[in-house]
């Protein structure tokens, strides 16, 4: 269970099946994704925004405010905008495509906060990250690509470095807590300068977070060593104890002898498989010398004195070899091997003279039967558990452990757990875990992209699938931008009518975005996406979604500054597009009606109306539509002007013809009158 900001439990969705959690088949490696996703947020939510009628649009300065001072974090971005515009009274709301893009980040964030939570108060200091979120969301075109942006990445590395805090971990909880309580603070400036580095924030954390897995790594790897050091050394004594108590079985032996063989010799025994193993021939020789040496100290029968004294005289010879060969728990203190050899020679030599030894059955070695455990009933579920998984483990009433499995000991059915710190936190039997698991006190916890992963699956993106419907369609259309610049670079002798209509799909985007909007229909369908109706507001056209944009500096009180650059070929949600409808819609002087305008394809022209100049070459004049598209050197599209637009343009002295082509003008024209015939 989880609490959210004013203190309530909340359940947290997971399946039947804990050991899975909330899992997407997404994972680091497929962000980020390839292209935007502002057409399917857009068709998602446009028609869930709660934003209805005709309301006066929000001015962006007096929307950021709203978010700006947002403080209860309980409430979506977009509740909390339209709760404090109600209350002040406010009759301005969010335009419907920025209501579909906050209500598609609120949903995003409710998802991350469920399927990957953090502990308290860790997880109260993050929430006002929110507020930024949002404030970026509405005016960087590229928050729109999950996994580009340096807020998703900060909060992708801020989720996978706290996945295992507790404030129990002492000083280095605190050491994180003050971390992440710096990063928000800084972050949180942007409202105020906007030229604050994310990216800077989002390399730094990950650097520290680095350093600290590192570090807790080593110590894991410590405990690992320890365990399995244990583990061996328990394993050595019993095999040692059964090959002695094995011989002990079969013979008797003097109680010195006894002694001596669950002394020294069971040490000694222990080192030489801890050295050579036991498919070594050294401890081949120990077994052998075990048996032998035993056997040559029984009283023979009448029939068998012969041959005994035979034995005995080579066992005088070559078991003191063998002992002080393998002796290896007294190498050091030869005084103490003569005196063990010794105690072996004098009861060989008492049965060589047929003097009598006084044997008996000595007691076995007490050897640590472990009993493994059997495997429980669901030994599936215990398949699926990993070593490098977290998982978040209630052991008691009030204790509840964010723990870091180590090391699944499968012949003695344990496993072992560290915490974030590399510090082992507690070491279960499977059954044990298994009881857990029943009921319901294991939870899997999972990290890695976890913010991208779940702003895609907002949208609709849940699916490896899925993700490559975006990106089949992302290459598809920036291939054909490849063909049009070698078209237009290489100016063919002649165009044909089926080669100028596909020209103008490609440079347009309408290819792009009909591979999409179909994908969407069959492959999204299933999980509920919703058609936008050709009747509900429009959203700008996805032109260029291959490339990902550069923000959108846009101002309803400076129309021209969201005229779009170089740099940005996509129009925002609500914002860009103000100056479009608004310039389209301005009456056009008479006389520069009159004017005329005779551009051949082909021709460059230099543009002086944005920040930096721009030379762009005109590509297609779409009669149907009266708009001029404008394209690089490599064929992308720069500009989509109205005949309007660009007359306004000329007229201000903000257009420069700087080179013309007839002849591929010439090509056009002939191509388009046959497309016409």
């Amino acid at each position: 269970m989880a609490t959210d900001p004013s203190g309530s439990t909340v359940g947290l969705p997971y399946s039947n099946d804990h050991l899975e959690a909330y899992q997407l088949k997404l994972n680091a490696r497929h962000f980020p994704l390839s292209c935007s996703l502002q057409e399917l947020v857009l068709k998602r939510y446009i028609d869930k925004s709660g934003v209805a009628g005709n309301p006066p649009a929000m001015a962006e300065n007096e929307l950021l405010r709203y978010i700006k001072n947002t403080d209860n974090f309980g409430l979506t971005p977009l509740e909390s905008i339209l709760l404090q515009a109600e209350a002040l009274g406010d009759p301005a709301l969010p335009t419907p495509g920025q209501a579909a893009v906050l209500q598609w980040l609120g949903v995003a964030l409710r998802s991350w906060e469920q399927h990957f939570p953090l502990e308290e108060p860790l997880a109260s200091q993050v929430r006002p990250l929110q507020s930024l979120t949002a404030a970026l969301a509405l005016t960087d075109p590229e928050f729109l690509v999950p996994g580009a942006h340096p807020m998703h990445q900060l909060l992708d590395t801020l989720q996978a470095s706290a996945i295992g805090w507790q404030p129990q971990l002492g000083r280095a909880a605190k050491s994180l807590e003050r971390q992440v309580a710096s990063m928000v603070g800084t972050a949180l400036t942007w409202f105020d300068n906007q030229n604050i580095d994310l990216s800077a924030l989002s390399t730094e954390l990950a650097t520290v977070a680095e350093r600290d897995q590192d570090r807790a790594s080593r110590m894991s790897q410590r405990v690992i060593e320890t365990e399995q050091g244990r583990l061996k050394t328990a394993d050595v004594k019993r095999q040692a104890a059964q090959m002695i108590n094995s011989a002990l079985e079969k013979f008797s032996a003097p109680v010195s002898v006894g002694d001596f063989l669950k002394g020294p010799w069971y040490t000694s025994a222990q080192l030489v498989l801890l050295k050579s193993g036991a498919d070594s021939d050294a401890w081949a020789l120990m077994s052998a010398t075990t048996d032998t040496l035993l056997d040559s100290l029984q009283a023979p029968t009448e029939d068998q004195a012969e041959d005994r004294r035979q034995l005995i005289f080579a066992a005088v010879t070559q078991i003191p070899k063998d002992i002080r060969k393998l002796l290896l728990s007294l190498q050091h203190d030869n005084e103490a091997v003569d005196d063990a050899v010794g105690l072996i020679e004098f009861a060989h030599l008492r049965i060589l003279r047929q003097q009598t030894l006084e044997l008996e059955k000595i007691s076995l070695i007490a050897v640590d039967t472990e009993k493994v455990n059997a495997a429980p009933d669901d030994f599936e579920a215990m398949d699926r558990i990993k070593p490098g998984q977290w998982f978040r483990i209630t052991t008691g009433p009030q204790e509840i452990l964010r723990v870091h499995l180590i090391l699944k000991m499968e012949h003695e059915q344990q496993l072992l757990f560290t915490n974030q710190a590399g510090v082992k936190a507690l070491q279960l039997a499977y059954q044990e875990f298994a009881d857990l698991l029943a009921a319901d006190n294991v939870v899997r916890l999972r990290s890695g992209a976890s913010f991208s992963a779940c702003l895609a699956a907002a949208a609709g993106i849940k699916s490896t699938e899925q993700v490559e419907v975006l990106s089949n369609a992302a290459a598809q259309h920036s291939q054909r931008e490849q063909q049009l610049a070698a078209t237009l670079i290489d100016e063919p002798a002649e165009l044909q009518p089926d080669q100028l209509s596909s020209l103008h799909d490609v440079v347009t985007g309408d290819d792009f975005q009909n591979t999409v909007s179909e994908s969407v229909t069959v492959d999204f369908a299933a999980m509920g996406m919703a058609a936008m109706e050709s009747a509900a507001v429009e959203p700008a056209p996805m032109e260029s979604a291959a490339v990902v944009p550069a923000p959108v500096k846009s101002s309803t009180t400076e129309p021209a500054a969201a005229e779009p650059t170089a740099a940005n070929t996509i129009d925002h949600v609500g914002v860009a597009s103000t100056f479009k409808q608004s310039a389209a819609n301005e009456p056009v002087p008479e006389a520069l009606q009159r004017k005329a305008l005779d551009l051949p394809m082909g021709a460059w022209l230099g543009f002086h109306d944005g920040d930096t100049p721009l030379m762009a070459k005109l590509a297609v004049h779409d009669r149907k539509r009266d708009n001029y598209i404008f394209v690089n050197r490599e064929g992308i599209k720069m500009r989509e002007l109205s005949k309007r637009m660009l007359l306004k343009l000329m007229d201000d002295g903000l257009v420069d013809i700087l080179q013309t082509s007839s002849n591929f003008r010439d090509k056009v024209t002939l191509a388009r009158t046959q497309l016409d015939e």
